[in-house]
């Protein structure tokens, strides 16, 4: 049974009659409350503030979520890769006495001298610590007062460089 009635004040007996009845809708109370609802919503000009000014939140919103999601990930695969890929400390030391500065030329600086130079110990000996990759191979050389390239005479390891030399190689 579909039940209409037209919205009028209800007084505190007419409340408590209706109150035991189940919930009827009353479309022209819903309409009215409606209207009231969206005249409080607009602006000056008509229109409804929410529509001017939501499309804009949701656009920064969007943006920062986005933003967000973009340096998580980064950050977990930066910390994956670094973690799979294993940074290891090598220690590169050469005894050589005679020698004036000593410096590490390698595949991993592209066999260039410059910021590796070796720092000398009291007893003699030069030496160097290096962050390195897991998983792969290196060769090397020391290079004594800029002059005299030599491999490292304490590695087992020796290659021929291809110029009637040798490198060092170490496997990490």
């Amino acid at each position: 049974m579909n039940t209409r009635h037209k919205a009028r004040p209800l007084d505190a007996e007419s409340f408590l009659d209706t109150a035991s009845l189940p919930f009827t809708r009353n479309p022209e109370a819903a309409r009215a409350t409606t209207e009231a609802i969206m005249a409080s919503v607009r602006g000056s000009k008509g229109r409804q503030r929410v529509w001017r000014i939501a499309p804009r939140a949701r656009r920064i919103v969007s943006l920062a979520v986005a933003a967000a999601l973009i340096a998580a990930l980064s950050s977990v695969l930066t910390f994956s890769y670094l973690r799979a890929s294993g940074l290891v400390d090598v220690r590169f030391v050469l005894v050589a006495p005679e020698a004036s500065c000593v410096h590490l030329a390698a595949d991993f600086n592209r066999w260039s001298p410059e910021g590796y130079e070796m720092k000398r110990n009291d007893d003699g000996s030069w030496e160097i610590t290096v962050p390195l990759r897991k998983g792969r191979a290196y060769a090397y050389n020391f290079i004594i007062d800029g002059e005299r390239w030599i491999a490292d005479p304490s590695s087992a390891q020796v290659l021929d460089d291809g110029f009637g030399g040798s490198s060092s190689s170490i496997s990490l």
